[in-house]
């Protein structure tokens, strides 16, 4: 073979292997970096664009997106690398989707005088015709020799005010009175006014939801026997407007007094949120198994009021080993004064200890199955209820108070009592009763400002007489859930809404400082960028992307076969071949 021929030959078999190789059409794949992307979400009232620019600069060739909260709702979807810039001042609801790790940059204050209401403290429920009391923390930097005043608003209204002086920085706690001005759900704003020259307003307010109600707390006296102690807690409760006392004494074999509903039954148990006893030693054994099962079945709150030392068929109703202690004069037994009293020996680790004396606990609240048991160990505290300025009726009017919360019946209680509109409010039913059954028809509806009532549904928690759910929260009027047990009992909750809610700066530096931190990501003060861009180095190397080439696909590949067949069929047609 000539060396044209070996050239000819070289030529036709190259053209046909660029002719198979296109028949076959081979896939070959190939690894190239996935664009590299940053959500920056900026969480705050002041101007960003420094920190935006670092991340920029420590973040080369990145592509970084802007974004800004809507509708309450960190604006970060699943797989996306999120950094979050706050300054405290913007509250966000965290997505429950979030799959990669979201960073977080906090923007400190300026230097200078400030006053920062750092939490406000309400009770979720409070009645109508009594104050109520907002416990604020508050601190102080460089605020030595300055005043501050605070204002309880209730929409455009001052509800309630105080003013502290600063004699150093720190934290302060101040207890502020309120009056309700109406019922149902109300938002208030607890505000420290500004002065000039302070570093930030931005944490100077904080808003919370108080559902205020007339429902009257239900309370059964029962005494086996006329006590003085229970006679005068009696009167304390009967005086005041935000209890209803059904009340009856034993007055002989046969004979008893007092009202239609202070029987001690079945009935009247199920529906008192708190049964105080008065001379309990006298109970029969029949009448201290029905207490038992109120207290441990029911979940109710027994307050017992002895005149003497545990004795008879009531000594199990006392929790741990109770003496007598008899005194020339009177002495404090807690914030109360007695002479005569019953001091426990040791309070258990389970013990919530009200009152001492001589430093024995005579006041006791022990837990007892599903409900408690409180002792009033001040027998004769009732003879100096009017040397203590009225401490007598304060106290046994707050205790009851606070143990009905704890026992009513049935209640209504929601995770947040204030919200935004358009979000959703959970809420949790409990049902009490005596006589737990497994088939209960609940029914809950809910009313939004001037929209039309709405059917709830209800799901059992799993725990006899606990049901859960969820009441969508529509236009920006408080939102109001009634419920009704079997077609009997009822009870009605709700919560506030605001569009403008704000939370304290430090509660939402800590949500969010949480959410980073459970997501795998990093917390960092501005200025500190670079400790960003580490943490998502290896998630953003590690993005590539497998990307299918077919190379016989590219139309170039026509340039050579063209040229190749050219070139043979010229040296053939040279040497005067076909």
């Amino acid at each position: 073979m000539t060396r044209e021929q070996g050239l000819r030959a070289a030529l036709r078999v190259t053209a046909v292997l660029i002719a198979v190789a296109a028949a076959i059409d081979p896939v070959v794949t190939r690894m190239r970096p996935a664009p590299q992307s940053v959500v920056v979400v900026r969480l705050a009232s002041v101007d960003v664009t420094s920190v935006e620019r670092a991340l920029s600069e420590v973040l080369p060739g990145a592509n970084i997106t802007v974004r800004s909260p809507g509708a309450g709702r960190l604006p970060c979807a699943p797989g996306e690398s999120c950094v979050a810039v706050s300054d405290g001042s913007v509250d966000v609801s965290i997505p429950d989707d979030l799959t990669a790790p979201l960073s977080l940059i906090h923007l400190s204050v300026a230097g200078g005088s400030n006053v920062a209401v750092q939490s406000v403290g309400a009770s979720a429920s409070q009645h109508a015709a009594a104050a109520g009391t907002v416990r604020v923390v508050m601190v102080g930097t460089g605020m030595a020799g300055r005043r501050t005043e605070l204002r309880v608003t209730d929409g455009s209204a001052t509800v309630g005010s105080a003013t502290h002086d600063w004699k150093a920085d720190g934290d302060v706690t101040l207890d502020i009175p309120w009056w309700p001005l109406a019922g149902g759900p109300r938002a208030l704003r607890v505000a420290a006014s500004p002065f000039e020259g302070e570093a930030s307003a931005l944490d100077n307010a904080v808003d919370v939801g108080v559902q205020v109600s007339s429902e009257r707390a239900a309370v059964l006296v029962f005494d086996a026997r006329p006590s003085w102690a229970s006679t005068f807690v009696r009167r304390a409760l009967e005086d005041d407007p935000r209890f209803q006392v059904e009340h009856r004494v034993g007055l002989g074999p046969a004979l008893a007094a007092g009202t239609a509903g202070g029987r001690l039954d079945s009935r009247a148990l199920d529906a008192a949120a708190v049964t105080i006893v008065g001379s309990p030693e006298s109970l029969s054994a029949n009448e201290v198994s029905l207490l038992e099962r109120f207290v441990q079945t029911r979940g109710g709150t027994l307050l017992l009021l002895p005149d003497r030392a545990p004795a008879g068929p009531a000594a199990r109703l006392f929790a741990g080993r109770w003496t007598e202690h008899l005194e020339a004069t009177a002495s404090p037994a807690g914030v109360l004064q007695a002479s005569e009293t019953l001091r426990l020996a040791a309070a258990s680790p389970f013990d919530l200890v009200l009152g001492s004396a001589k430093g024995r606990p005579v006041m006791v609240l022990s837990p007892s199955g599903n409900g408690r048991v409180v002792v009033s160990g001040a027998m004769d505290a009732w003879r100096y209820r009017d040397v203590d300025g009225g401490t007598f009726d304060r106290f046994w009017r707050s205790l009851v108070l606070q143990s009905a919360a704890a026992s009513t019946p049935l209640t209504i209680s929601f995770t947040s009592s204030i919200t935004r509109p358009g979000t959703a409010a959970a809420f949790v039913v409990r049902h009490l009763r005596m006589d737990p059954v497994t088939a209960t028809e609940v029914l809950a509806t809910a009313t939004c400002g001037d929209h039309a009532s709405a059917a709830i549904r209800v799901w059992p928690s799993g725990q006899n007489g606990v049901f859960t759910g969820t009441m969508p929260v529509e236009g920006d009027e408080p939102c109001r859930l009634r419920v009704s047990i079997d077609g009997g009992p009822s009870a009605e909750g709700g919560v506030a809404v605001t569009a403008g809610m704000t939370r304290s700066v430090a509660d939402v530096r800590l949500k969010l400082e949480r959410a980073a931190t459970r997501s795998g990501g990093v917390v960092v003060n501005a200025g500190d960028e670079g400790t960003v861009a580490t943490a998502l180095a290896p998630r953003m190397s590690a993005a590539a992307l497998s990307h299918p080439v077919r190379p016989m696909r590219s139309p170039w590949w026509m340039f050579p076969f063209v040229t190749l067949l050219g070139v043979e069929w010229w040296l053939r047609r040279r040497s005067r071949l076909r």
